[in-house]
Parts: C-alpha cells; sequence; structure tokens
C-alpha cells in the first residue's frame, strides 16, 4: 500500500513538474556586478553601498513569444518594471539598477509572467560600508545623475 502511494506521488510531481515546464520557467535568477557575453558575473545577494549599480540576470524556458517583467521593489515599493519580449525557448534577459548609497536594506527583484505569475523572485541586501570612503554623492533623477 505504502508503495502504491509513494508511485502515486511520484507521478504526480513528474506531471506537475511538465506542466510547469510546458508553461514555462525561470532556470536561473540572480544578482550579479556585471553581465559579461550575456552570462552573470560575480552573482552576490549582498552589496555594500558603496557599489552602486547592480543588475539582476534570468535564464527563461519555454517562453518564447511571451513577455516577462523584471519587477524591482525596495521597502516594499516598486522602484522600477523592465518588461522583456522572449524571442525563443531558452532567453536570458538582464535589467540593472542604480543605488543611491542611502537606500540600505532589502530590494526584491520578482521575475513575473504577462498572466502575473511570479515565476522567480530574488533578494539582496544592501548594507552600509563599515570603513573607508564612499564614492561621492550624485544627485540622481530616476535612475540618471542630474545634469
Amino acid at each position: 500500500m505504502i508503495k502504491k502511494i509513494i508511485v502515486v506521488a511520484a507521478l504526480a510531481t513528474v506531471a506537475f513538474s511538465s506542466q510547469v515546464m510546458a508553461e514555462g520557467s525561470a532556470a536561473r535568477a540572480t544578482f550579479a556586478l556585471s553581465i559579461e557575453d550575456r552570462e552573470p558575473v560575480d552573482s552576490t545577494v549582498e552589496l555594500t553601498n558603496d557599489v552602486n549599480k547592480v543588475y539582476f540576470f534570468t535564464e527563461l524556458r519555454g517562453l518564447n513569444g511571451k513577455s516577462v517583467t523584471h519587477r524591482w521593489e525596495y521597502a516594499d515599493e516598486p522602484r522600477a518594471a523592465v518588461t522583456f519580449n522572449v524571442g525563443s525557448d531558452r532567453w536570458r534577459v538582464w535589467s540593472s539598477k542604480n543605488l543611491q548609497h542611502n537606500w540600505t536594506g532589502v530590494w526584491t527583484v520578482s521575475v513575473v509572467d504577462e498572466d502575473g505569475n511570479v515565476l522567480a523572485e530574488e533578494n539582496l541586501n544592501y548594507v552600509a560600508k563599515e570603513s573607508g570612503s564612499m564614492a561621492p554623492e550624485t544627485e540622481m533623477v530616476g535612475d540618471a545623475p542630474a545634469e
């Protein structure tokens, strides 16, 4: 009897996994210090506030012809939304955020499909640098330095 339950549970898991993959997924999602050759470099979950730019990379599977959005949030408030049109069954996308040194705390990026389903969600802890000098403060307007 127990073997039958285990087999049924295993088959249900495989069927569910196949359905999720058929609908599309985020195979990878990570914060990084840079992007090179369409790949994340120096993936991270924490940055000190002397670093003023961070990237969010996602590898998408099975979403050809759909749109996907990187939704950036800080202090439970939306800060940016970057939408991508997916052009093949395997598609790599990234967005970036210029950070002000006083925006310390937890940043969240959600990868959301066009139906509003969250495919992935990652957090970045942006912390105050304990010692040393910080980059000079720049007045910011939106995501670009003020002129």
